[in-house]
């Protein structure tokens, strides 16, 4: 039995497999039909005659098909047939004709002689023809001269004459190459003696040569004067020469083995590559054009560019008026873009090479991303195309030069505007400068925004994306470190304050106030920076933009925060010697201190209103009074204290109203009475009976669970009208109560006991 060949088990593991797709298919199909029990009774029947039919009408289809297969193959047979009788036909005719040729040669009487004078005739008709030509030679020369510079007066001219000079000059060309074929075995000096003769024929074929590359040198500038039939005229004589170079290649190389006696004799044509030559002078114009502008130009980068943007123009012109004039092999448009690609890709290399101010980066930057968009949007040039990309990819690093730049120059900005401004605030030899209104202000906030607006503007000409994100950041950066000099300086000068030293000039609280106010209006500057980013910025960054200046804008209300609470506190200062004896003998009971500390409070707020912003105002006043009520209360735990009573409590009434009276000059009555509410229970504590001070204990004590219980002992041991013993009493009374209602440990909620110190 034999083995199974390899072609038998493939065959038979692909009909398996057509079988069981074939049966895959086929239950797949009954599935779909039958797909509930009661199909195979209500449908089977319906089902098996479709089926049938559908059978009958595919067994039709492929008999007709084979049938139709079939046909053909038998034509296919007889006409193959048919072929190889008439190929053998064919040879056996050209046999008999070779069998003829050759009887009749030995049956013509002197056959060779005849051949011989008729070799001899030929030779004769072509020297006399060559006799003429020699004739002729130097006049066609002169007379395709006279037009071929009669045409080069005018490279930007028609060029009429081109193709006539072509045709002439070719015909001199094959008579040259033949005579010098047909001389090959002559004697040298016969030999030497012909190159001489037409020496002239290749001087002019240098010439016309020359002169064809002159107009393709100036192949755009035709087409511009209107003489795109000299473009048209040019590229025929350049094809021409491409298809005789072309025959010339499919030429054996020797010719030893051609009859140089010939009448057709001609010597190998040499190849003058023209198409080659065509671009090849292209290339150098284009080159030539840009290095020229770049001469010119290297010092003004923006004069440079603008030069470049004609490159656009040129383009235009290349596909809209040579594409139609030339051969699509020679793809001339996509050789034009390329080739000027490169050149301003060169040229941009210099550029780059040398150091950079932050203009021209800018500048530069603009104009790539404007020479791409208009590549593609003006010529529908894709980016991807222009290789190799501009800039080598470096716009990131060009950048990030830039930013370098500009964070330089900022921070010198910087540093004049704070020695200029830092100068006058520390020096304070004259009061600050006043808007209008009367307000203080400083001129740093209208110097730096300038500044920043004017990078804004310079940017968003060439980027409204990362680097204008960039730049924002580098501003916001700078006006971080603006606001921590401007809080060092003010912390330095309170510092000095508060140790008195004897470097402190007069006129802080005035130059606190100027600058407070001009940090202020910087956040006006601010929001005005923001809506113009929101207008030029891309939508990817305007969000990040606006977060930058929003911080910055924390940045100057911190200061002017600052400002402010160092205003309180030299305030507070000043309040201090009176503050510390409220409530002390006798002092206290002999003067009115509250009188003298709401006068000092007077004459600062009349001071601070009119040269203070309003809301800066607003915010002082309501500082000045929390920290007045702060040591206030902390009064009440003076060394000196003493309560005599019921005097003491009058006269702390009165002190209350005064102070209250005060505050409700600039605060809504509502704030103020809700702030010092907490003296009104103290004062109530302390005028409270033994046996009712429990309940105003408790009173004071839930409003305020911060409060510790030692204070309210302190109020009780200062009143001349309790015993120890009553003092006991009630203290006990009081700790009871606390402890009942809040056990040690007891998170309490915070007041404005938490902040003070009365322990």
């Amino acid at each position: 039995m034999k083995a199974a060949t390899p072609y038998a088990d493939l065959n038979s593991g692909l009909a398996s497999d057509v079988v069981a797709d074939a049966t895959e298919t086929a239950i797949f199909r009954i599935a779909d039909v039958l797909r509930h029990p009661d199909d195979l009774t209500n449908k089977l029947a319906y089902v098996r005659k479709r089926f049938a039919l559908e059978r009958a009408s595919i067994e039709a289809q492929l008999k007709t098909a084979v049938e139709s297969q079939l046909d053909d193959a038998q034509r296919g047979l007889d006409t193959l047939v048919h072929s190889k009788q008439e190929t053998v036909r064919i040879r056996e005719n050209l046999s008999n004709v070779d069998q003829l040729c050759a009887g009749t040669q030995n049956t013509v009487r002197n056959y060779a002689r005849i051949k011989k004078i008729s070799r001899t005739h030929q030779n004769f008709v072509a020297t006399k023809a060559m006799v003429e030509q020699f004739q002729q030679l130097n006049d066609q020369v002169a007379r395709i001269r006279s037009l071929l510079r009669e045409d080069a007066k005018d490279l930007l001219g028609p060029a009429h004459n081109l193709l006539l000079i072509h045709y002439k000059l070719q015909q001199l060309e094959m008579f040259r190459n033949s005579t010098l074929a047909k001389a090959r075995r002559s004697p040298a000096d016969v030999q030497n003696t012909l190159y001489n003769y037409f020496n002239r024929v290749d001087q002019f074929e240098t010439e016309f040569e020359n002169y064809l590359f002159a107009i393709a040198r100036n192949t755009v500038e035709l087409v511009k004067n209107g003489h795109a039939s000299a473009v048209v005229r040019m590229i025929k004589v350049i094809e021409t020469e491409e298809k005789a170079d072309e025959l010339a290649s499919l030429q054996e190389v020797g010719t030893d083995s051609a009859d140089p006696d010939s009448p057709d004799a001609v010597r190998p044509r040499s190849i003058k590559s023209y198409r080659i030559k065509f671009f090849d002078t292209l290339r150098g114009v284009i080159v030539e054009q840009i290095q020229n502008v770049y001469g010119k130009h290297k010092d003004n980068l923006s004069g440079l560019l603008a030069h470049f943007d004609a490159v656009i123009d040129d383009l235009i012109i290349v596909h809209d008026e040579l594409i139609p004039k030339f051969p699509k092999r020679y793809n001339i448009f996509h050789f034009y873009v390329l080739e000027y690609h490169r050149a301003i890709y060169d040229t941009l290399v210099k550029v780059t090479s040398t150091p950079m101010d932050a203009g021209s980066i800018l500048t530069l930057l603009a104009w790539v991303r404007e020479y791409y968009e208009s590549m593609s949007s003006r010529l529908d040039v894709s980016e991807d195309i222009l290789e190799p990309r501009l800039l080598d990819g470096r716009e990131e690093s060009l950048q990030k030069e830039y930013i370098k730049l500009v964070r330089g120059k900022l921070a010198e900005w910087l540093s004049n505007i704070l020695r200029t401004e830092t100068v006058d605030f520390l020096e304070r030899r004259r009061p600050p400068e006043s808007d209008t209104e009367g307000k203080y202000l400083l001129a740093g906030s209208v110097i730096v925004f300038s500044m920043f607006n004017q990078q804004v503007d310079v940017v968003a000409s060439s980027s409204r994306g990362q680097l204008l994100f960039n730049v924002v950041k580098e501003c916001c950066v700078t006006l971080d470190e603006f606001h921590k000099a401007w809080t060092r300086i003010l912390d330095t000068e309170f510092q000095k304050f508060v140790d008195k030293s004897p470097e402190l000039t007069e006129g802080l609280p005035d130059y606190m106030i100027a600058l407070a106010n001009d940090c202020l209006r910087s956040t006006e500057f601010a929001e005005s920076l923001t809506e113009r980013t929101e207008s030029i910025s891309d939508n990817k960054f305007r969000s990040q933009i606006a977060q930058k200046i929003k911080d910055a804008t924390e940045g100057f209300l911190d200061v002017s925060r600052r400002a402010t609470s160092l205003l309180v506190r030299i305030v507070m200062a000043d309040l201090r010697p009176a503050l510390s004896l409220l409530h002390c003998q006798p002092q206290w009971y002999d003067e009115d201190i509250m009188r003298l500390i709401v006068g000092t409070m007077e004459d600062y707020c009349t001071d601070f209103q009119t040269t203070m912003s309003e809301y800066l105002f607003n915010r002082f006043t309501g500082e000045l009074m929390d920290s007045v009520l702060g040591a206030y209360v902390e009064s009440l735990r003076n060394k000196g204290v003493k309560f005599r009573m019921p005097m003491a409590v009058d006269r702390m009434k009165a002190d209350l109203n005064r102070i209250t009276s005060f505050f409700n000059t600039y605060k809504p009555v509502k704030r103020v009475k809700a702030a010092f509410e907490v003296m009104e229970k103290i004062i109530a504590f302390v005028e409270a009976s033994p046996k009712m001070a429990f309940l105003d204990f408790y009173s004071l004590w839930k409003a305020y669970p911060d409060c510790p219980i030692e204070f309210f002992e302190w109020l009780l041991s200062k009143r001349d009208d309790m015993d120890k013993a009553t003092l006991k009493e009630v203290t006990e009374a009081c700790r009871s109560k606390a402890m009942e209602e809040r056990p040690e440990g007891t998170k309490t909620q915070e007041t404005i006991f938490s902040r003070l110190s009365l322990k």
